[in-house]
């Protein structure tokens, strides 16, 4: 099959289409620049002439190469189908469910592109209840995790324990909690060491924040020897899903100190330290700092758990298996 994957978000476009690939498919993606995208809407409007001449170029490079399959991510983004005429898979992964489905412009043109998907899938189990009232035959599709390039380092040193809070620091993401629980901890711990990625709306709110030290992005090529100089992961504390982040963190086998609600999702659920408070998530890093075979335990156990549900090379066979039951019906 010739596949394009049109939009990146959080890397799953890129990991799925590697995974195709790796299935013997002809899959590419087409990134998309998306200017203005974390500014707010008024802000946004203003670059709608290069989305729209963006969008143009794109449907103009699918209809040329004659994709069977085109597979678009972010709800609104369906568009792009509606507009070039061909039938298109949709990806939804966040607030373009969860905010833009009720926003008061954006609700008639999200909907619109969810109803004239082929499939819809969307990326954590938070969405589920949000993308069944709009489409109610969406599917649940697990953010695909790279296990080849996601794997255990060497052993850390002997030394003070390292945290790394890797979520956004955006309120969707729990950021008022994860430094209410970085305060507790560096009260209880004054020698850990933990660091955050200074990105994100909110990064100026906790700039002078003197219990953790800032560090920048790195390339997605570098994250996964970059989580694994990290004893604990600390992740989100607000929607109850695991995203991206947290997942190839417990790829790498390091233990993930989150919050997760929907264990009914799995045939197990994920060995992540729950919690949606501080105190609880306090109390979970207490016993990982002090115990360091308590850390090794849970991170095999991680990684393991991720092999087993989100391995990439699983969720490439599940769109497969969607892609040839579409091109059987055509």
């Amino acid at each position: 099959m010739k596949v394009v994957h049109v939009r990146e978000v959080a890397n799953v476009a890129a990991t799925l289409v590697e995974g195709l690939n790796r299935l013997g498919h002809q899959a590419e993606l087409r990134r998309l620049r998306i200017a203005g995208g974390w500014y707010p809407l008024p802000v946004k409007a203003l670059f709608l002439p290069h989305r729209i001449l963006e969008g143009m170029a794109a449907n103009r490079y699918i209809k040329r190469h004659r994709f069977d399959i085109v597979h678009i991510h972010m709800a609104y983004m369906g568009w792009l189908g509606i507009l070039g005429r061909y039938p298109y898979f949709l990806h939804c992964h966040g607030h373009d469910l969860r905010r833009n489905l009720y926003h008061p412009l954006l609700r008639w043109l999200t909907r619109r592109a969810l109803a004239r998907a082929y499939r819809v899938y969307y990326s954590t189990p938070d969405l589920a209840f949000d993308a069944a009232w709009a489409r109610p035959d969406a599917v649940f599709l697990p953010n695909p995790i790279n296990i080849d390039r996601f794997q255990p380092g060497p052993d850390n040193q002997p030394g003070d324990p390292r945290l790394l809070l890797i979520s956004r620091l955006w309120g969707i993401k729990g950021v008022d909690t994860a430094f209410g629980i970085i305060r507790e901890v560096k009260q209880r711990y004054p020698s850990a060491s933990i660091h955050a990625f200074a990105w994100g709306p909110e990064r100026r709110r906790f700039r002078d924040n003197r219990d953790v030290s800032f560090i920048p992005l790195v390339p997605y090529s570098e994250m996964p020897d970059l989580i694994s100089r990290y004893d604990i992961v600390v992740g989100q504390f607000v929607v109850g899903s695991l995203g991206m982040s947290e997942l190839e963190s417990m790829a790498c086998g390091k233990p993930v100190v989150s919050y997760f609600c929907y264990p009914e999702v799995y045939d197990e659920p994920p060995p992540v330290f729950s919690a949606q408070d501080v105190a609880g998530a306090v109390e979970h890093l207490a016993a990982l700092l002090e115990n360091p075979s308590l850390r090794r335990q849970a991170g095999e156990k991680g990684r393991e758990w991720v092999l087993q549900h989100h391995h990439y090379l699983k969720i490439a066979r599940m769109v497969e298996q969607d892609y040839q039951s579409f091109l059987s019906s055509i």
